[in-house]
C-alpha cells in the first residue's frame, strides 16, 4: 500500500452507498409526485375545456317572458363556457344591476345547467317623465320602467327627469299615499298631487273633487276618513274634502246642492 493511502472500512463504504441510493429513490419519489400532480392538474384542466363541462343550459325564473332575454344579456352568459370557470357572483351583480331587479341568485346545477331566479322589482305607481314617457316606481321610489298608457296604477303628479335605476325622492309623500290606497280608494283617485311651495299632498277624485290631505302624516287615517267620505257623500254636489284633520274632515259642496 502505497504511503497516503487510506484504508475505507468496508462496512463505512456500503453505508455510504445505502445512503446516497436512499436519497436517490426519495427524490425519485418526489420527482414522481410532483409529475403526477401536474398530470392530474393537467387532465382536470383538459377535462374543464371539453364540452363535458360546458354549460349546455341556462334557465330563468321570476322574470316575465318578455324581460328574459334581457336578463340573459345582462348575466353575459352563453352556452359552451366552462362550467368550472365561470363567476356566479359577477353574474348575480351584473343581472341585479337591471332597475327593475331587486335582486338575484345564480347557482350551477351540473353537470351543464346554470340556474338564475330573479325577483322583480313590483311597480306601484307612475309619474310623468321627460320625453313625453311616463316612468314607473315601486314603494320606494325606485325607477324601475317606462309604463305604457294607459295604466291603472295610480298617477304621482311629481315630475321625473332621471334616468332608470333612480330613485325619485321628489315624490316620497305621494307615493306614501298611493301605496297606502286600499283598491277600493284607488278606483276613485285618477291622481295624487303633490303642492310644490307648500309640500301639501291632495288626491284628483273621479268626477272633479279634490281631496286635501295637508303633510305627508297620519297617511292611514286620512285614507280612512276619506273613505267614509266617499262612501256616505253625493259626489256630484262635492267640490272638496278636506281630511287634514281626520277626525274632523269637512266636505265643500257646490252652491246648488243642499247640505
Amino acid at each position: 500500500m502505497t504511503a497516503g493511502a487510506v484504508t475505507v472500512d468496508p462496512r463505512m463504504k456500503a453505508r455510504r452507498i445505502a445512503v446516497i441510493r436512499a436519497q436517490g429513490r426519495r427524490r425519485l419519489r418526489v420527482i414522481a409526485l410532483v409529475l403526477g400532480i401536474v398530470a392530474v392538474a393537467a387532465a382536470a384542466w383538459g377535462l374543464s375545456r371539453t364540452p363535458l363541462l360546458d354549460v349546455d343550459r341556462i334557465t330563468i325564473s321570476g322574470a316575465e317572458a318578455a324581460t328574459r332575454p334581457e336578463v340573459l344579456e345582462s348575466s353575459g352568459l352563453s352556452t359552451g363556457v366552462p362550467m368550472l370557470f365561470l363567476d356566479t357572483d359577477e353574474v348575480q351583480r351584473s343581472v341585479e344591476s337591471l332597475p327593475w331587479v331587486r335582486s338575484a341568485n345564480v347557482w350551477r346545477d351540473w353537470p351543464a345547467t346554470v340556474r338564475i331566479a330573479v325577483e322583480p322589482r313590483v311597480p306601484a305607481a307612475v309619474v310623468p317623465a321627460s320625453q313625453g314617457r311616463t316612468a314607473l316606481l315601486d314603494a320606494h321610489g325606485y325607477v324601475i320602467g317606462w309604463a305604457a298608457e294607459p295604466t291603472a296604477m295610480p298617477h304621482v303628479s311629481v315630475p321625473f327627469t332621471g334616468e332608470l335605476g333612480d330613485i325619485h325622492t321628489a315624490a316620497d309623500g305621494a307615493l306614501a299615499v298611493a301605496v297606502a290606497m286600499p283598491e277600493d280608494l284607488r278606483v276613485w283617485v285618477s291622481t295624487v298631487t303633490v303642492d310644490a311651495d307648500r309640500g301639501e299632498l291632495g288626491l284628483d277624485v273621479v268626477g272633479g273633487a279634490r281631496a286635501v290631505l295637508g303633510e305627508p302624516v297620519l297617511i292611514d287615517d286620512k285614507i280612512s276618513a276619506l273613505r267614509s267620505v266617499l262612501a256616505s257623500a253625493d259626489l256630484e254636489c262635492i267640490t272638496a274634502i278636506d281630511v287634514t284633520m281626520p277626525d274632523i274632515a269637512t266636505v265643500t259642496r257646490h252652491q246648488t246642492c243642499r247640505p
